[in-house]
């Protein structure tokens, strides 16, 4: 390849100077020759013009037939196409050929003769005493065959130097390229290793040179290769010492990588401390300004509370944001894979976020389509994190509008759906230099000295690590002046569990008038209802809703679903309202303003008002009651804050103001308090007296929360067990399984509120004082109680009668397993596997209405911390499978079932 490459490039070196040659003088040659034809056409053309136009004067202008031969024979002249004798009176002209071309656009040129394109035309006037033009056109198709005859002939003589050239190089060519193919051989000879050879090619000049250098080079490579081995071995020696010296780096490689893992320890602890330190204060703060609203105060004093309240929830807020972040960071941040509902998860987000919306005057709007599956399995708690950091820049960022949510199907993998996510808004939108940094982090849309919203940057950078660790993507549809579309997929698997869907047939086929002015609202409110299989008849505004009454259209609708536009926006709302409460028609009016709307409709048994956004449970609800179906009053309100029954707590905690602060809520709840600022004095009371519930401090100096816990514990006799609640401002997720795992009962993070409270002594006192002791263990107290308890169930879930269900779904789905594996861990006397499965058995029933149950497990699991052996633990374990056959049994009951 080589060889045939040298070839060719001297062939080309010597043709290319040939062929150029050939090609200059040629063409040199060529444009003269045309030059000349032209100039001898264009003065052959002339003479004959002038000729012909001399004999036509000499001849009678009358004699037509004289004049027409000469025409005729004027044809047979060379390129002649067409000649005319024209008069200027208007005559019958004498024309000899093919009529002329038109000279219409035709140029004249530099010898007299117009250029049609194709031909030339040459005019000359007759005598003036017979006023006639005579017209000869020319071809040009001799001219054309000149021009060919030049180009053949050049072409031939360029062919014929190439080829003359071509035969030297040729030879010489051979000459040079066969002593280059010897060497290439004997270079590859020398690479496969043949040292033992003759090299002689008989070239000359530089050629042998070359084959002198290539002798040369066998003899020093002979040479080399028996220095390289020397070499090798005298580096086989250096290796084993470098080894030797490697080893030694990876030890201390290996002691600096145990001073990292520790000094990222410390910074986690420091992490966790910090966390502890600012939360701690913050905690005081929220707390108080809330107490501090409840008294009486002057507007300017409530303005400053409130500006004190906000503020301290912000930094709240950013203090989550930068923790989170640096889990994230770190990489200890871990997603759960629990069962959820992404319908509930959109609404709970927009129910806490409405007031925001509220105060913006923005609408809210939910659209989730009916292909997308609702039961998954994921982490609800990230999900709803990055939706409330998605739908809160949205509302922060839009002035006017509505802020919507939509949910669909992006593909469909079978047991894995992949879940595309948007938040809409109405504002000013963002430019594409913007959007570019918008999910890195500490990166604000406006990062001007005069941007009007706070924040640390990192709700977005956080979003963007959260979606992608759970499998999805995040990006942003924007243009400026048109709003913007935060978009994330979410890759979840279908949870095979079928659970219990918020269907009623109560509501079936009635007919509802739906009245919404924001047309993603009413598309949100249209899915809704239109899932209980309602007939649903749409209106665009009040106006057309008034219309259609007058009209008697409404006299056949069961409800009115109304949503009414804000306050500020309407003048005379007040008056439609109260023409719509007139026709007597349940209704249902969604407001962003309910309290207003509410003092007028008060009264009115056939109305009722929600704030916007809507919930499914709250319209469910509200329908219900509208049409006066028992029970579903029990499903629209929480239970209240306000203990039904005495409770005695300790609280333990160093800081004055948190101690105070919890102190203040739990009395304010009817609990009886005792406060303790130290562990020493805690461990003191607790000796001396009974409490229901203990909430204890974690980092307190001298005796910290754990060591307290511990030595409760160890003062506790018989089958006592008071339960002990963390409260703490702990970040990281390893400390709660460290709290757990060393005696306490539950977690609750600062900052806590009245609702944190009366949960936890809900959850772990009001339901279970009466049975806390329980003598004899053979025959326990459990049958007393229910089986299932639907009331508590509800109360447990908040009063959500599709949560209540779900947990209890949850529950029966896993009975499944869990008793034959507490079972075989008794049976084989497993007793930490048997106090893991009971004890996760236990907290589940803790959200569920199973009494007897919960309190089987609940003794169980007594009897294991406390020691007790076989002979009371097996009556126990016989106990509580009894009681999962019990609730098994109950719910697959025909009338259960139904």
């Amino acid at each position: 390849m080589a060889n045939r490459s040298l070839h060719s490039r001297l062939m080309l070196m010597a043709i290319l100077p040939a062929a150029l040659a050939a090609l200059v003088v040629g063409g040199y040659a060529l444009i003269s020759h045309l030059l000349n034809v032209q100039d001898s056409n264009a003065s052959r053309q002339q003479l004959l013009a002038d000729s012909f136009a001399a004999q036509l004067e000499s001849m009678d202008h009358r004699d037509t037939r004289s004049q027409q031969t000469l025409l005729h024979r004027l044809l047979e002249e060379q390129d002649v196409r067409a000649a005319s004798l024209i008069f200027d009176d208007n005559r019958p002209h004498q024309h000899a050929g093919p009529r002329l071309l038109p000279t219409a656009g035709a140029t004249l040129d530099n010898d007299g003769r117009l250029d049609t394109g194709s031909s030339w035309q040459i005019r000359r006037p007759i005598n003036p005493g017979s006023p006639a033009t005579l017209t000869i056109e020319f071809s040009r198709q001799g001219q054309y065959i000149s021009v060919l005859e030049s180009l053949v002939t050049l072409i031939l003589i360029t062919l014929g130097v190439l080829l003359l050239a071509m035969i030297p190089a040729l030879r010489f060519g051979r000459q040079l390229t066969r002593p280059i193919h010897e060497m290439v051989s004997t270079v590859q000879r020398i690479r496969d290793g043949d040292l033992n050879m003759n090299i002689n090619t008989q070239a000359l000049g530089e050629l042998a040179q070359l084959e002198t250098a290539l002798r040369q080079m066998v003899v020093a490579l002979d040479d080399a290769q028996t220095e390289l081995q020397q070499n090798v071995d005298q580096a086989t020696q250096d290796l084993r010492e470098t080894l030797e010296t490697i080893e030694i780096q990876n030890i201390e490689l290996d002691m600096a990588r145990k001073e990292a893992l520790k000094a990222s320890q410390i910074k986690s602890e420091f992490l966790a401390n910090m966390s502890h330190e600012i939360r701690t204060p913050l905690n005081g703060i929220l707390g108080f300004t809330k107490l501090l609203g409840r008294s009486s105060m002057t507007p300017r004093q409530q303005d400053y509370l409130s500006t004190i309240h906000k503020s301290a929830d912000s930094l709240l807020a950013i203090i989550n944001d930068i923790l989170d972040f640096s889990k994230i960071e770190a990489g200890k941040l871990s997603l759960e894979h629990t069962p959820l509902n992404l319908h509930d998860l959109i609404e709970d987000v927009q129910t806490m976020l409405a007031p925001m919306a509220q105060d913006r005057g923005l609408e809210q709007a939910a659209i989730i389509y009916s292909d997308v599956p609702l039961n998954l399995l994921g982490d609800p708690q990230r999900i709803r994190q990055v939706l409330t950091n998605l739908i809160s820049n949205a509302i922060k960022f839009t002035d006017t509008g509505s802020v919507v949510v939509r949910a669909m199907l992006e593909e469909n993998r079978g047991a894995e759906a992949v879940i595309k996510m948007t938040v809409t808004d109405t504002g000013n939108g963002l430019s594409a230099d913007q959007q570019k940094s918008l999910f890195n982090a500490f990166t604000q849309a406006d990062q001007s000295a005069r941007r009007q919203e706070g924040g640390t940057g990192l709700g977005l950078a956080i979003s963007k690590r959260l979606v992608e660790g759970m499998g999805g993507e995040i990006g942003i549809e924007s243009s400026e002046g048109k709003g913007s579309t935060f978009w994330f997929t979410l890759r979840a698997e279908r949870d095979p569990k079928q659970r219990p869907s918020m269907f009623t047939e109560e509501l079936k086929h009635k007919t509802v008038t739906l009245v919404e002015t924001d047309e993603y609202g009413r598309l949100g409110l249209y899915h809704m209802l239109s899932h209980w299989q309602m007939e649903i008849r749409e209106h665009h505004s009040l106006a057309h809703l008034m219309t259609a009454a007058d009209k008697g259209e409404l006299a056949n609708s069961d409800f009115l679903v109304v949503g009414v536009p804000n306050l500020n926006t309407t003048p005379d709302l007040q008056q439609q309202v109260d023409d719509l409460a007139a026709l007597g028609r349940p209704m249902l009016v969604l407001s962003n303003n309910p309290e207003t709307v509410s003092r007028w409709l008060e009264d009115l048994p056939h109305c009722q008002v929600q704030g916007k956004p809507a919930t499914r449970q709250r319209l469910l609800n509200a329908l219900l009651a509208l049409a006066g179906e028992e029970g579903s009053e029990s499903l629209s309100l929480a239970p209240a804050l306000q203990l039904h029954q005495p409770v005695s707590v300790m609280v333990v905690d160093d800081h004055p103001g948190n101690l105070k602060l919890a102190r203040v809520f739990l009395e304010e709840l009817g609990a009886d308090v005792t406060a303790c600022e130290s562990g020493a004095s805690a461990l003191e009371a607790f000796q001396q007296d009974d409490f229901d519930l203990v909430f204890m401090d974690i980092q307190m100096p001298g005796m910290d929360g754990k060591t307290t816990t511990a030595r409760m514990r160890s003062h506790e006799t018989g089958t006592r067990h008071t339960p002990i609640v963390a409260l703490t401002a702990h970040a990281l997720e390893s400390e709660r399984r460290d709290l757990l795992d060393s005696g306490l009962d539950d977690y609750l993070s600062k900052p806590i509120s009245e609702k944190q409270l009366r949960y936890t002594l809900e959850k772990w006192v009001l339901k279970t004082t009466k049975d806390d002791l329980i003598q004899q263990p053979e025959e326990p107290e459990v049958h007393k109680l229910e089986v299932f308890d639907a009331a508590l169930a509800r109360r447990r879930a908040g009063g959500r009668e599709a949560l209540a269900n779900e947990m209890m779904s949850m529950l029966l789905d896993s009975l499944v397993t869990d008793r034959p594996a507490i079972s075989s861990a008794f049976d084989s006397g497993d007793d930490e596997t048997l106090l893991e499965r009971v004890h996760k058995l236990h907290g589940a029933t803790r959200y569920c209405g199973t009494p007897r149950l919960e309190q089987a497990a609940k003794a169980l699991e007594e009897a294991l911390k406390t020691g007790n052996g076989r002979d009371i633990l097996g009556p126990l374990v016989a106990t509580l499978c009894d009681e999962i056959c019990a609730l098994e049994h109950y719910c697959q009951a025909p009338e259960v079932s139904e």
